[in-house]
């Protein structure tokens, strides 16, 4: 082939040597190997963001739900131990303290609790959602082991029992409401909202299975067991064991989930509580949310105190005490858990999230109704019916809506704004339940909480209607918009 040049190239500026095969070969390998190494880099961010390689578009769908399956069971198993330690801590520390210090004592510890609660949700507000979920979740079960070995100590060292028992009582509310809300916002970012409609109801099944077996136990101990009054404060080593293993097993278990990584702003807890309440305002849905929770769980509270106040005065010592609570609310789970299983997920999904969180004030509601009529005539199992009325749609179906709410808000906020609208309406509640307690017990009339309570959930039906009205319109809000998930 002769070297002579092109007249094109000659045109066009320098002339360039002729290519053959060979180099043509070698350009097309240089560029297979750029290229594998760029789908290689694109690859590893893909896998960095939480979402699945491009090789991995081919996994069947089976091993897809497989994967969701075993991370719902992990979710579901830590559930469960939660709810078996929250429900032996919460029993044992009510009757440990009323068979003490009398239904009074509840003016002093449940406004303290108030606090506590308010207190930890805004000193953890500032890192919740700034650092990794999963060291969150590591950092605060490990944190409530070291609090319950503590009061084991005090019980240990023979302290009068009502500063244990009142310390006890402050710890199952952060194993109630705090601990739960945790694994719940880090269920909502492993599942989608729409997922979440099917999983959380059959996670909540667990945590319902997990206080079914926390309060067997309270009722067979100083029943079947005979164990003593001095003794049963001792079924609170069960808490600690069950946080560490939280602590170490869960985070483990999601280790390949996508979760949140943390929003890495650093922020004062002043300033972060500022920014969840701005940011609540602008959702008008949310923002009725915790309106209703107010005065909703402040009637349930009151339906809690007056059925407390009533076995209270029914009996004295801490073993009756201790089984009729756990008995009572043994049956309330179970009825919850026949709930969940085959009625909470066609109730979502035929009616909606906004229109079931309206069964909450009507909850309270007929549950202070029967219990002015059971305090107003001193039977105890009118107040039993009370508190189930009460605890049914509180513990079952309300629980389900507000996760699948909750699981629409974007995963650097979802933990803060939790703690606002689920804690914050709670611990109001417990703050100023002490004035009618104090009048209560002071007259002794037991239908007086009840009768306050039945005013406050009456606001609550009313403000739900807001609720419903401005549901789909917040729905569309650019605030809530998430990132894509695959899987």
């Amino acid at each position: 082939m002769s070297d002579e040049i092109d007249p094109l190239d000659a045109l066009v500026g320098a002339p360039r040597p002729r290519r053959n095969i060979d180099n043509a070969l070698g350009d097309m390998t240089r560029a297979a190997e750029r290229t594998r190494s760029a789908g290689g880099a694109l690859d590893e961010i893909i896998a960095s963001s939480g979402a699945r390689p491009r090789g991995e578009a081919a996994t069947s769908e089976t091993d897809r739900v497989e994967t969701r399956n075993r991370w719902a069971i992990a979710l579901a198993v830590a559930l469960a131990g939660i709810g078996f330690s929250g429900v032996i801590t919460e029993t044992v520390a009510a009757s440990q303290l009323l068979s003490n210090s009398g239904p009074l004592a509840l003016a002093v510890v449940w406004p303290l609790g108030g606090l506590g609660l308010l207190l930890i949700a805004f000193i953890q507000s500032s890192y919740v959602d700034r650092f990794a979920r999963l060291s969150v979740v590591r950092w605060i079960f490990l944190g409530c082991a070291a609090l319950f070995t503590g009061t084991l100590i005090l019980f240990a060292l023979d302290v009068p029992t009502k500063v244990p028992a009142a310390i006890a009582w402050l710890l199952a509310d952060q194993l109630n409401f705090l601990l739960p809300l945790v694994v719940w916002t880090l269920a909502g970012d492993v599942f989608t909202t729409g997922q979440g409609a099917t999983v959380f109801p059959r996670i909540s099944r667990w945590l319902f299975g997990g206080q079914v077996a926390g309060l067997g136990v309270a009722v067979l101990a100083p029943t079947v067991l005979d164990l003593s009054d001095r003794s049963l404060p001792w079924l609170l080593a069960a808490p600690p064991v069950v946080a560490v293993l939280v602590a170490v097993l869960l985070p483990r278990a999601l280790a390949n989930a996508t979760t949140a990584v943390g929003n890495q702003r650093k922020q004062s807890a002043t300033e972060s509580l500022k920014d969840t309440v701005a940011y609540i305002r602008e959702l008008p849905a949310y923002r009725w949310i915790f309106w209703v929770g107010v005065f909703a769980i402040f009637g349930g509270t009151m339906v809690d105190f007056g059925f407390l106040h009533l076995v209270g005065t029914r009996y004295t010592d801490a073993g009756s005490l201790q089984a009729v609570y756990a008995g009572t609310s043994l049956a309330c789970l179970v009825l919850c858990w026949v709930l969940q299983s085959f009625g909470t997920t066609k109730l979502l999904n035929r009616q909606g999230i906004a229109k079931v969180l309206r069964l909450l004030p009507i909850g309270a509601l007929l549950g202070c109704a029967a219990l002015v009529v059971g305090g107003a005539t001193k039977t105890v199992v009118v107040g039993c019916v009370a508190l189930v009325i009460w605890r049914i749609p509180r513990w079952s179906i309300d629980g389900s809506a507000r996760q699948a709410a909750m699981a629409s808000l974007p995963d650097e906020r979802r933990l803060r704004v939790s703690f606002a609208i689920d804690m914050g309406p709670l611990a109001l509640s417990l703050i100023f339940a002490a004035g009618p307690i104090a009048l209560a017990v002071q007259t002794d009339n037991l239908w007086i909480a009840p009768l306050i309570g039945i005013a406050s959930a009456a606001v609550g039906l009313v403000l739900s209607r807001n609720t419903v009205r401005t549901w789909d319109d917040t729905q569309l809000s650019y605030r809530l918009k998430r990132r894509k998930r695959l899987g």
